[in-house]
Formats: structure tokens, sequence, C-alpha cells
């Protein structure tokens, strides 16, 4: 199996061939599942990795492509599938699911034609002077369309044909530009135009912390993406970490919990991928913002906020970094630029210019049936945020590693004593101590809610005897902290000879077996 090529973003046909050729060479170790289709009839692909029945292990989620413009999340998601295959010994005792692109109609769209969506287009009817996305000239490509106009908020980047940079008080002489997405004008009259679609979030529309804005949708979990992961990690109670895939500006996003002891466990999943990959943990409440600025969320419906509240779990999103990173700017200075201005666009074109890439198409004429002479060209925006692809042959085998050494923090419970005392004629009373051999409680947070109260429990099962005289058959207590022992006994009927087995279980734990025959 060829390891998927890292400086390359996947189109849709790609990423199933890709996921068809693994399940087909590796049946005994993969599952590919349809999850859902979606509004354009693309299948959203689920991957299931292990070596017996996934549910009976505890589980790593892993997932790419929610954003079309970060098509790299995607090759990061198909590089750890091809490396869990290469190291089957990883399924020793865990499951991993993956969904590679959870969104395949937007990054189909962005790969293929270059046009700027964050996850959907939608379009909104009935909108005068509507701008909808349409391929102009030919050439496949739905990038930018433009014009003088004195009173235009772009000027033009001429070193890098196509590329255009804002406009600043220092700009006194044009030509200025009006920039729009290339397309056609849909209830035109010739007025200012507008935009004739929204440009939805798929990871502002979870169902947690949701806030109505014009990308989270209509209400939570609308669009048929977003949940699809919600009802897939809901469905699956032995998930205990989930590991979202983007490339945004470089970071490791976390959530910084009230509660010390759940914090500290974000801040371990933090601080693991620093030291694996060199990527900067940083906040929920600092991500994006400059230094001068007071600490905020404006992250709402996101995947962390549902997988905390609902699921008890805890999300993190690796951000793979974006052209400003690849050009030498740290996450900070990002934050802290006006980065579309010329200072920061030419260390981007300077960058890509000397290693030979292309990151626009230069402007040329175009007769626009509603708006006359325009140009059409402009940046790519499939290229996430002008990456140079090049960064991704270190960095994400790195995430990789990371994603392996977080499945190995899943609670493991070890049956540590196991004793069998006669009390009475084939009477016995046996009891086994189980220690919970992990730096995560079995409930995983403290403080983060689960639906999943039915199945949230250690358990305890003994089979073989003739009879469990004990009122609870099956005990259960409510979680195991990190290093936490607990004893739990029966009172049986059995027969000297008899091979007694004791099972101690959880959803998102290794679990433990043990035999005890009857003197």
């Amino acid at each position: 199996m060829e390891r998927p090529i890292l400086t390359h973003f996947h189109n849709y046909e790609e990423i199933c061939a890709y996921l068809k050729k693994a399940q087909a060479e590796y049946p005994e170790l993969m599952q590919l599942n349809e999850l859902a289709t979606t509004e354009e009839g693309r299948v959203i692909w689920g991957v299931t990795l292990s070596k017996g029945n996934p549910e009976e292990n505890p589980a790593l989620y892993v997932q790419g492509g929610v954003h079309a413009q970060e098509g790299m999340g995607i090759t990061c998601s198909l590089n750890f599938l091809w490396t869990v295959l290469q190291n089957p010994s990883v399924l020793d005792n865990l499951t991993i699911y993956i969904v590679p692109c959870v969104n395949p109609d937007g990054s189909n769209q962005c790969v293929t034609t270059g046009v700027n969506v964050r996850s959907k287009l939608e379009r909104v009817y009935g909108v005068p002077n509507a701008i909808v996305p349409q391929d102009l000239d030919g050439d496949g490509k739905i990038l930018s369309m433009r014009w003088e106009d004195p009173d235009g908020e772009w000027v033009d980047y001429p070193e890098c044909g196509g590329v255009m940079v804002r406009r600043s008080p220092a700009d006194t002489e044009g030509p200025f530009y009006k920039v729009y997405t290339e397309g056609m004008i849909e209830n035109y009259d010739g007025g200012e135009l507008n935009l004739g679609y929204r440009d939805l979030d798929f990871n502002r529309q979870y169902a947690m912390n949701w806030a109505d804005n014009p990308n989270g949708g209509d209400f939570p979990a609308n669009h048929v993406e977003p949940r699809t992961v919600m009802n897939f990690l809901s469905e699956h109670p032995n998930i205990f970490t989930v590991i979202d895939i983007h490339c945004g500006t470089r970071a490791l996003i976390y959530s910084d919990p009230a509660n010390v002891a759940d914090a500290r466990l974000m801040r371990k999943l933090a601080f693991m991928c620093r030291d694996i990959t060199g990527i900067p943990p940083i906040t929920h409440s600092r991500y994006g913002k400059a230094a001068d600025i007071p600490s905020s969320s404006n992250l709402r419906g996101h995947i962390d906020d549902y997988c905390f509240a609902a699921l008890g779990i805890p999300s993190v999103t690796v951000e793979l970094g974006n052209g400003f990173n690849s050009a030498g700017m740290t996450s900070q200075e990002v934050f802290d630029a006006s980065i579309y201005t010329k200072k920061y666009i030419s260390l981007v074109a300077k960058m890509h210019a000397d290693k030979g890439g292309k990151i626009a198409e230069p402007w040329k004429p175009f007769k626009h049936p509603q708006l006359g002479d325009i140009e059409v060209g402009g940046q790519f925006h499939y290229n996430a945020y002008f990456m140079d692809p090049d960064d991704m042959l270190d960095l994400i085998p790195k995430v990789a590693d990371y994603c392996l050494e977080v499945a190995k923090l899943s609670p493991v419970l070890k049956l540590t004593k196991v004793t069998c005392d006669a009390v009475g004629d084939n009477i016995y009373r046996i009891r086994a101590s189980v220690l919970n051999n992990s730096r995560m409680n079995t409930k995983i947070f403290e403080s983060g809610s689960s639906h999943h109260t039915d199945r949230d429990f250690v358990l305890f099962q003994i089979t073989g005897c003739e009879e469990i005289l004990s009122k609870d058959t099956s005990p259960m207590v409510s979680s195991l902290y990190a290093m936490e022992n607990r004893t739990v006994e029966w009172f049986v009927r059995a027969k000297s000879g008899d091979s007694l087995t004791v099972k101690v279980s959880h959803p998102k734990a290794v679990n433990a077996t043990a035999t005890v025959v009857i003197p």
C-alpha cells in the first residue's frame, strides 16, 4: 500500500480510490462504511480500524476535510490511515475511527475550481444584485472578477500576477479595484452587488454552544455533514478522544475547562502535540487574537464544545498552518498582523516565486454579459491560504505520531487480584480487585457531560458458576480515577474444579478478564 502524496490536495475521486484500495488490501483490519450521502450525492466515508469487534476496545476518532480550503487535513487523515495499516500492533487493544473528508462537496469544489468557500456555498434567493459563483471564461476555475473603481478596497500587487492586497491610507494613487467572486448577477438592476449565497461553516453547527449567525446554519446540525459527525460520535461510546485536523494558522487549539483535572488533561494533549510536532498550543479564547486583545472565544457551535458538553470527552483541533507560517511567520505574528497587506503578501509571494510555485491566475480581460468590461483571475483558494505543500513532508508524519501517542492514553483496566474463599457447602466468595492503570479517568472528563449515562460505568461480570447468589449479579462503579483501585465481590454456588471467568469492562477502556478455578 503506497503512502498518500503528502504534498497533494486530494479531490473526491482520489479519496474514494485510496480508501477502497486500502480496504481491499487490508480487509482483516479495515472496514469502509458509507456514513451518509451529501446533498450533491457524494459519500461521507467512515473508516474503522480494528483487529476484532471494534466496539470492545477504546477508540480514537480522527477527522479532516471540514473546511473546503484546508485539504491538507484530508491528506493528513489519509496518512494516519496508512501509518496504522503499516503498524497493525497499534490495534492490539484499540479501535481507530477515521473520517478523512467530512465535507466532500465543498472540498471537491474548492480543489477542482479554486473557488473561495469555507465549508459550503448555500444559495440565498430573492437578493437583489446577487452574485452567483460561476466559471465565466471556461477555464474550469471559479476565482475572482475585478474592475477599476475609485472607491475600490483593493490594489494590485504587480510582483505576483493575480494577487490583490487591501488598500491602505498610504495608497493615494490608483488604480483601485472592486473584487468579487467570479460569477453572474441574479436580479441585477445596476445597484451595489450583494452575495447570493451564505458561506457556511460546518464547524459552527454543532449542537452545543451554537449561536445564530450567518455561517452557522439555520439551526444546529441542519446540514448532513456536521449531523453525520454528531451521530457517529454519539453512537460510539467507546470513543475517548477526538482529533480534528485543519489548515488554519498553525496551532493545537484546545479548551481550558474550569475543572482542574480536566484542564490538566487538555493541557497534556496540547503540550504533547507541541513536543512531538512543534505545533504551538493555543486555547480557544486566544486563537486568532492579537496579543493586545482580551481573551474571548468566538468559536461557537464548535466540535470541541459538543464533545465536552454532550459526550464528556476531549476534542482538540490540529491546525497544520498556512502560507504565512510557511513564509516564516509565527502564529502570534499572524494573529497580530493584517496579513492581506503588501508587507505580508510579499513574504508569501516571494516564497512561492523562489520555489516556482503558483498561487494565483493572472488577470485577463473578459466581457461580462451584465457588468461589461472586467477582468477575471485572482488567487486560488484550495491551497490552505497559500500554504507551501513541502511543509507537510515533515509535519504530517509527526501529526500521525501525535495521534498514536494520544491513542495510548485510554483507560486500561487490570484485574490485579482475584481470590476464592469457601464460605459454605459449595458456596464461595469471589473477590476481584481492578486497577485503572492509566492517566485518564474512565469517565474521561470529570466535569463534562455525557448522555451515555446508561453505559458510562465500570461493569464487573462473573460467569461459569452454577448460580450467583449475590443480589447484585453484575456490580457497577460510576468511574475509576487514574491509578484508582476498586474491589467487588460475589457469593456463588459452584463445584470443585469449576472454572469461573471474571470480566471487568468499560466502553472507553481496555478491558480485562481473569480465570479462577474452584479448589
